[in-house]
């Protein structure tokens, strides 16, 4: 068998293997099929939506909410089933609890990009989009990575069943007028996706030759602007390289957080990337609208004593403020939510979590950077401009 034959049939041999998983726990590979099983406790539920169980209870009796649903159980008094994010969303209709942007202000547009590959910005991009849904805000996740590495955690696969069309890739070349042709829904509630897909790369050889209507670098921000009064948030992931596709991404920003694993060389790759963000934004740089806030996100953050947690201690002596407070330690749990299918806030019960506590940790992980650049970060942004 030749080299080439021999690629191929590994392509095909692994992508027949993500299909047949697919299959197995959706009933097809496509991104539609995707359910989300979890369901939240009363007590989980009242803290999502905002109000006390009795006021959720008292509403179901008056007939303002569904009746609830319950378990098939042979118990001495029925068990309630829990609520699907779908219905806490209605809730927060109901219960006039939703927390979007006040009114007159923009969407924030984030990116989180990485100096090199096994920074963990995918995995952090994907699971704070899944949180702030979660808290019921309106999120568009894009993906420009080649890899399409985003995407996959929604469903959308670049070898199965999504092409170059769906993606950023006709606008950004000046074949589209605007986005929402490849906004795509998920199964997330209040949580839309354009997907990218190997063909993506075209970006970074033909971009500079289209005929456009804005500066190249400018056009993903041009993109973003059409659509994004839609959402509260808007989280742009892309690769981690120095390229056209990141300048994009960075211009595009309102906030910038750089992911870096508190490990030597990967301090260097962050240095690389702000030295990105100076030629940008110098003197002699390019044409731009405004200046993104820019922090460090630290990620893969280890064990007391780790070398990581040194690394991280040296990392705040010579950046002072830029790093987060809140880092993500590693858990092995995001590569098994990967085998799973379900992320860690996707899990629904002991079927797809390790364990109990395994799965408390892998959120609190998760948790703590979300809720500050939540608190700390995006809603700042709404005050100031009221």
């Amino acid at each position: 068998m030749s080299l080439s034959k021999q690629m191929q049939s590994c392509i095909v041999e692994a992508n027949n293997w993500m299909r047949e998983r697919a299959n197995a726990k959706f009933g097809n590979d496509s991104p539609e099929a995707r359910v989300m099983k979890r369901r939240f406790g009363p007590n989980e539920t009242a803290e999502l939506v905002g109000v006390s169980r009795q006021t959720i209870f008292k509403a179901e009796k008056e007939g303002r909410l569904p009746a609830p649903e319950y378990k098939d159980s042979t118990a001495n008094r029925p068990i309630r089933a829990g609520y699907t994010l779908a219905q806490i969303d209605y809730m927060r209709e109901v219960f006039n609890t939703r927390p979007y942007r006040p009114g007159h202000t923009e969407p924030v547009v984030l990116s989180i990009p990485g100096g090199k590959g096994g920074c963990w910005k995918t995995a952090t991009a994907a699971h704070l989009a899944q949180w702030l849904s979660l808290k019921g805000y309106r999120v568009l996740g894009i993906d420009i990575d080649p890899q399409a590495h985003f995407s996959m955690y929604f469903g959308y696969h670049p070898e199965i069943n999504t092409t170059a069309g769906d993606t950023v890739l006709p606008f950004m070349l000046g074949d589209k007028d605007d986005l929402s042709y490849c906004v795509k829904e998920t199964a997330w509630p209040n949580l839309d996706i354009i997907p990218s897909h190997l063909q993506m790369q075209r970006l970074e050889s033909e971009i500079e030759d289209a005929e456009l209507e804005y500066q190249p670098h400018q056009m993903l921000q041009a993109g973003i602007d059409g659509i994004k009064d839609h959402y509260d948030v808007v989280i742009v992931d892309g690769h981690p390289d120095l390229g056209m596709g990141t300048t994009n991404m960075i211009c595009a920003s309102d906030v910038v957080l750089i992911a870096t694993s508190a490990e030597v060389n990967d301090i260097n790759s962050t240095c690389q990337l702000m030295g990105l963000i100076t030629d940008i934004y110098g003197e002699n740089g390019l044409e731009t609208t405004h200046e993104p806030y820019v922090r460090i996100l630290p990620t893969k953050l280890g064990a007391a004593k780790s070398s990581s947690l040194e690394n991280l201690a040296d990392m705040r002596a010579f950046w002072g403020a830029m790093p987060l407070k809140n880092g993500v330690f590693h858990t092995d749990e995001v590569g098994k939510g990967q085998r799973r299918m379900a992320t860690i806030y996707e899990q629904a019960d002991s079927s797809e979590r390790s364990t109990p506590a395994a799965w408390k940790r892998a959120t609190e992980i998760f948790d703590a950077p979300f809720k500050e650049i939540l608190d700390e970060i995006i809603k700042p942004m709404w005050e100031d401009e009221e």
